[in-house]
Formats: C-alpha cells, sequence, structure tokens
C-alpha cells in the first residue's frame, strides 16, 4: 500500500483543512475520527491508503465522506506505525473511529451508527469509555429534563458503550469521577473531567468519548453525531 510519508501528509491536510477527500460520489457514509492514542502525538487517518485526515489529542478531525462498501482504515502517528482494519459504511450513517495506544503504535475501535431513531421533540446521547489508562471511573451526566447529576451507567468498564440515552432537546453534561462508591443514588466523589454544557437540538444525536489526556488524566470528546 502507497503512503504519504506522514509529515508530508500532515502538512498537506492542515493545508487543505483536512476534508478534501477527492470523492465524488453522493452514495457515501460518514467517518468522523476521535484521537484518544495520547502518546502518539496527531495521527493521520487513512482510507483504503489514502491520507484523508488529521486528529489531534484530545480531539476530532473533520467529517470525511467515504462511499458506501467496505474500505480498509488506518491511523498512524509520527512514527508511522498503525493497523489496518475493515469497516463497513453504509449510505447515509455516520461511523466514528476511535484511535488507541497500543504497544507503540496506534490501534482503533469502532462505533458504528445503530441506527437509532431521534424521535420529533427529542435528543439522544450515548457515551463511550475509550481511556485504556485511565483507573476505574463512572460516568455521570445531567439532561435538559433532569438537572440533577446521575450514573450513565454502572459498571462502566473500559470499551464499553453506552446505549443511547433520550431527552427533551437542550443542553447535557457528561462529567468523570473516580470509581469510589456504588450506589446510584451518592453524589459524585471527585471530578475527573467535564465536557461543560453540550447543547443537543430536537431530533439530533450526539457521542460523547471518554479518552486518555496527553499528559494524563482522562479528556471528553463530543462527536456528531
Amino acid at each position: 500500500m502507497k503512503r504519504i510519508p506522514w509529515v508530508t501528509a500532515a502538512a498537506i491536510l492542515l493545508a487543505a483543512g483536512c476534508t478534501d477527500t477527492g470523492i465524488t460520489t453522493s452514495l457515501t457514509g460518514n467517518l468522523r475520527v476521535v484521537n484518544g492514542a495520547s502518546s502518539a502525538g496527531p495521527v493521520v487517518v487513512y482510507v483504503d491508503g489514502q491520507a484523508v485526515g488529521l486528529a489531534i489529542n484530545p480531539g476530532t478531525g473533520s467529517a470525511v465522506d467515504v462511499p458506501t462498501g467496505t474500505h480498509s482504515i488506518e491511523l498512524h502517528s509520527a512514527a508511522g506505525a498503525g493497523f489496518s482494519r475493515t469497516t463497513q459504511f453504509d449510505l447515509g450513517k455516520s461511523v466514528i473511529i476511535v484511535g488507541l495506544d497500543s504497544a507503540g503504535r496506534v490501534t482503533s475501535s469502532v462505533l458504528a451508527d445503530t441506527g437509532a431513531i431521534v424521535p420529533a421533540g427529542a435528543t439522544k446521547l450515548r457515551v463511550a469509555h475509550m481511556a485504556s489508562a485511565a483507573t476505574p471511573i463512572s460516568i455521570w451526566r445531567t439532561q435538559p429534563d433532569y438537572g440533577t447529576m446521575i450514573r450513565v451507567q454502572f459498571p462502566f468498564p473500559y470499551l464499553a458503550v453506552s446505549p443511547y440515552l433520550q431527552s427533551t432537546p437542550g443542553d447535557w453534561r457528561v462529567m468523570v469521577s473516580s470509581e469510589t462508591n456504588v450506589a446510584a443514588t451518592v453524589p459524585m466523589p471527585d471530578t475527573l473531567a467535564d465536557s461543560g454544557v453540550i447543547p443537543v437540538p430536537t431530533g439530533t444525536s450526539k457521542t460523547v468519548v471518554i479518552v486518555n489526556k496527553v499528559g494524563g488524566g482522562v479528556a471528553v470528546v463530543v462527536v456528531d453525531p
């Protein structure tokens, strides 16, 4: 597989705003990459051997339209090391790929669009725990129709993804604490990370990804959808 050297690819992608894939077909799915590989620095995103995006830690790259069908996805660090995985893209659906630290290379985990339909007059939000270096944590949220912090789910181990939670339109918030209690009615013991206000308009959804943060600790990354 022919690859663009990392420095060259990064320079090209930054200059282009990380959005030009050369894809002209309208039959596409959508790819978003979250960089949770705290030891890798920025990662370059490859689709079928072509560099199409760049993502820093913690954060996301620009959305990339990918033709429907099966494609090879790779994430490469500055060292050039990565793992290839085959991913299916369906018409009009989103795939979120999270870059993870793995023995000095960048591996990936896929958060596929579950097809959850958001009813009119409602919003949805889900949370994924992708922070491999985190000590045991609890993940909490407030939602537009309930302003008190409550757990997303318990337990919430590494690589777990919550179901979509539904509420009314408005502001959500996700916070991370250490896992020092098991009773859902006990208030949060501390705050390790805070998403801040997450506005979610009616009929839409958001995905929140908890990742390793450069220098230690965890970070909260909000992704559309």
